[in-house]
């Protein structure tokens, strides 16, 4: 069943998917089982999920940004195959039962709508107010996070969320311009940046995007959600359901990478034991990809922003 095209929805004006066919092909199995996707954003996934499903297909829609989820209802008004619901995926589990699903989509980071509305405090532009709330849940904007923590755990952050280095002069140089600024927005870390690292225009922007990066994973607890939220979702597929999971940098794949890998695990004994205790057949995934996909260069010229995904999936044994 078709819901109309991109165009005709508003999808491709508020987010453009990324590798769209491909990860159709791999997680669409059944037509007609229940299929979630964990990150609704413009519903570019979810439209091509439910073209692909019969009549008795369903899909559950998340997303912990208000706006998607609005966006979302106007979409897909009137199909009765959908529900969305405003939760972080890490909830997932109050929505869909164990063994039920027949695949499940993460598109991780944030959507073009966050990072080109400068409002939400995504962009590092000059001038942009220091948000970076991906919904309502998040503990507090990134300001207040910035004034509030201590240099050590601004350079934690930073080491773990975007393995910068130099991350305690970056963090030194942040505290001292949020003292000495009456009204901070993104220009404190971009003068922070420009003052520890002194780096020419194309690595400034390479290094303001992974320090924004840190801040919006600190923020919105990226790092705990994208394990708690795999999990889940293991739990959450039926025998034979895919697992689709769209990352977009290093930090982030090294999360999937890591929840895939202790599912992959036939053996969940202590390392230290010298013999296997636990009967060696807790398996509950297999890579059905051996390395991820990328975008062809066709689509990273269509869409830049799709040059750094990778899609890894997995499947439910």
């Amino acid at each position: 069943m078709s819901i109309g095209s991109e165009a005709d929805s508003g999808v491709s004006t508020y987010h453009r998917s990324v590798l769209e066919k491909e990860v159709m092909d791999l997680l669409i199995q059944d037509r007609e089982a229940a299929y979630l996707d964990a990150t609704l954003g413009g519903g570019g996934h979810s439209r091509s999920i439910l073209d692909r499903l019969g009549s008795s297909g369903s899909l559950i829609a998340l997303d912990r940004d208000p706006e998607a989820i609005a966006q979302g209802t106007k979409i897909f008004q009137g199909d009765a195959r959908v529900q969305t619901h405003l939760a972080a995926f890490s909830r997932l589990e109050e929505f869909c039962a164990p063994a039920s699903l027949g695949g499940a989509l993460f598109d991780l980071g944030v959507s073009s709508h966050q990072l080109d509305d400068r409002t939400r405090g995504f962009s590092f532009e000059p001038g942009t107010p220091l948000d970076m709330r991906m919904g309502p849940d998040a503990d507090s904007s990134a300001l207040d996070w910035l004034k509030d923590a201590s240099e050590e755990e601004l350079a934690e952050c930073f080491r773990d969320n975007a393995d910068l280095e130099r991350s305690r002069a970056l963090s030194r140089r942040i505290k001292e311009l949020l003292g000495e600024t009456s009204q901070p927005d993104s220009e404190v870390l971009r003068h922070a940046v420009s003052d520890v690292y002194r780096p020419h225009d194309l690595e400034r922007n390479r290094l303001l995007a992974r320090v924004f990066q840190a801040i919006r994973m600190q923020i919105n607890r990226e790092a705990s959600e994208i394990r708690k939220g795999l999990s889940a979702a293991v739990k959450a597929l039926a025998k034979g359901g895919r697992l689709c999971v769209l990352s977009y940098h290093s930090v982030e794949d090294r999360e999937v990478k890591q929840v895939f890998r202790d599912f992959e695990r036939d053996c969940v004994c202590p390392p230290e034991l010298p013999v296997c205790q636990c009967g060696g057949n807790h398996r509950s995934l297999r890579k059905v990809l051996r390395k991820p996909l990328i975008a062809s260069d066709t689509e990273i010229a269509e869409n830049p922003r799709a040059r750094s995904a990778k899609l890894r999936v997995m499947e439910k044994v």
